[in-house]
């Protein structure tokens, strides 16, 4: 729903939940703190417990609005295509738009994966929903004969931290091959080598 349909309460609800990613992707759970997320935003460190109860709670908001807007740009995107090979290559394309997008929520689930220890808030069930329909799309092609078999959770691993990484280490390169991953033109090169990785790794 558009930040202007909402009530001012649900605005403050997601303006706390938008600054929240920032700190969380930043500084990792146990350093972000709430009184910097208020201030961010104009209020008190206790307003923010009228809408969260804890900060775990609050950490837990931030994963679920991350992944239900992943998953519904994707079901959006994959509404009404059929064809196993263009269902994926459209779901490599959302995904990459979606992290580059918003990269804080890349930071984020790339900090949470090296994170052992998750606080309370999280869930595994945030994710889930977003790397099923990649399961289900290679499924389907492979049920249908169109893509080899026994090879899911290779690719949904290549595809996924992949994306993580061109999305949030450009530097880790070195300065000989700095890259701007919002560059159209890197973009556009990187969906491309998806793509065909894809391709081999699920050719017949």
């Amino acid at each position: 729903m558009e930040i202007s349909k909402l009530s001012k309460g649900e605005q403050t609800r997601q303006r706390i939940v938008e600054i929240a990613e920032r700190e969380f992707a930043e500084l990792g759970y146990e350093a972000a703190r709430l009184e910097s997320i208020g201030k961010a935003i104009g209020i008190k460190r206790a307003a923010i417990f009228y809408y969260f109860r804890s900060k775990e709670e609050l950490f837990s908001a931030v994963f679920a609005d991350v992944h239900e807007s992943l998953v519904s740009l994707t079901e959006l995107r994959l509404d009404g295509v059929d064809d196993p090979w263009e269902r994926l290559t459209l779901l490599i394309d959302c995904w990459v738009d979606f992290l580059v997008a918003r990269p804080t929520a890349a930071r984020l689930i790339l900090r949470n994966c090296a994170n052992a220890a998750h606080p309370s808030g999280y869930s595994p069930e945030f994710s889930r929903n977003a790397l099923q329909l990649l399961r289900e799309i290679i499924s389907d092609g492979d049920a249908a004969g169109r893509f080899a078999s026994g090879v899911s959770m290779h690719l949904v691993n290549l595809l996924s931290g992949s994306i993580l990484h061109y999305v949030c280490n450009p530097e880790q390169l070195g300065s000989e091959r700095p890259y701007r991953p919002d560059d159209p033109a890197e973009v556009s090169a990187f969906k491309m080598i998806l793509r065909k990785t894809a391709r081999v790794i699920l050719a017949l």
